[in-house]
């Protein structure tokens, strides 16, 4: 009787065994198997590719990278001291004022009245260079800046200076011009007064200059923009944190007992800086385009979303902030161009970018 029963249990599991083993090998029910899954191919040394995914507005690495910037321009090792008492209520008192300071010079930079007659007289083909260096000349800024661009390497062809407007304006030629106004007419708004943090005016002009030229790039790849246009959308991050910074700095003025502080200037931008940016592209009366452009930076829509121009202004001050760096000692530029691929930029569009934002100098 035991040896019956025995084999009857050596049968029993034999039979379990088989079905097993017949259960594994045999493909599931469904119509076709599912394939193994693929090896990703091996990234080549400098090789760049868009990312699989669609890219967010912000991420924990285009973050960082703001961050660093901010250090850069307060001279700050760290920026996560909490903000208490007299700080918080200065913090709070420029929250209650960024939508005031457009109506207030000392804030807020007008638009500058030469640059619709320079464009006009740009982009006018009856218009004769003897006009064009007049008007030139109404602003000394503006006149010296056209002479140092047409000393620059890039366009001077001979050993001799070009000291006469006249041939400075035929030297760079309409696009020439184009791309130095907008800079040109700005800088003086970059400039702080001397005190506190004095070389955060010469570093955020820095960003905004790499910025603008980056965006031109973008918007001149895009074919479908005006990279004019484009470089002033470029200036309007880094305007709108100097005119935070002159309206944090008044109200440490009427706080006498209490020293400015990195995070409080740097949290009032990371709050209000985009906000601020299409208050002044209103302000301005610049195109419904580059009006969608700017609300498309404050509603933080992801950039694979964003129109033509927006995309321009997103990748262009991120492209800032990196030549920036990168100018300064850190970030490789292998490290940012994969960083602006990752973001949703492609590829070749992101090297240009890349090239026109690093050779902007700094001065």
């Amino acid at each position: 009787m035991l040896v019956v029963t025995a084999i009857a249990v050596l049968a029993i599991i034999g039979v379990a065994w088989w079905l097993f083993e017949r259960n594994r090998e045999t493909p599931t029910s469904s119509s076709t198997a599912a394939p193994p899954e693929r090896r990703r191919r091996p990234r080549a040394v400098g090789e760049l590719r868009a990312s699989d995914s669609p890219a967010k507005y912000s991420t924990d690495a285009t973050a960082a990278v703001v961050e660093q910037c901010y250090k850069l321009a307060f001279s700050a090792n760290r920026i996560d001291y909490q903000i208490i008492a007299g700080h918080a209520r200065v913090l709070d008192e420029v929250s209650k004022g960024v939508a005031s300071t457009i109506h207030q010079r000392d804030y807020f930079p007008r638009r500058p009245m030469l640059l619709p007659r320079l464009l006009q007289a740009i982009n006018d083909t009856e218009s004769t260079r003897q006009e064009l260096v007049n008007l030139l000349l109404e602003d000394p800024t503006v006149a010296g800046a056209v002479l140092q661009r047409a000393n620059s390497a890039f366009y001077r062809v001979s050993n001799v200076r070009i000291e006469r407007l006249d041939r400075a304006v035929i030297m760079l030629g309409a696009a020439g011009l184009r791309g130095l106004m907008a800079t040109a007419i700005m800088q003086p708004v970059f400039r702080v007064p001397k005190g506190s943090f004095e070389a955060f005016g010469e570093v955020i002009w820095e960003f905004a200059r790499r910025s603008s030229q980056a965006a031109e790039a973008c918007a001149r790849a895009d074919r479908t923009l005006d990279p004019f246009v484009s470089q002033l959308l470029g200036l309007l991050g880094g305007l709108s944190c100097i005119v935070l910074f002159r309206l944090t700095m008044e109200k440490y003025r009427e706080q006498p007992n209490l020293l400015p502080r990195p995070e409080v200037f740097i949290t009032a931008m990371q709050r209000h800086r985009t906000e601020l940016a299409c208050m002044i592209a209103r302000s301005w009366e610049l195109s419904e385009t580059s009006l969608q452009a700017a609300e498309q930076q404050l509603q933080r829509i992801a950039p694979g979303e964003m129109s033509p121009s927006g995309r321009a202004m997103y990748y262009g001050e991120l492209c800032g902030v990196l030549a920036l760096l990168h100018a300064r000692g850190s970030y490789e530029p292998e490290v940012a161009l994969r960083l602006l691929v990752e973001q949703g930029l492609d590829p070749e569009s992101a090297r240009n970018a890349w090239q026109a934002a690093i050779a902007e100098s700094a001065s």
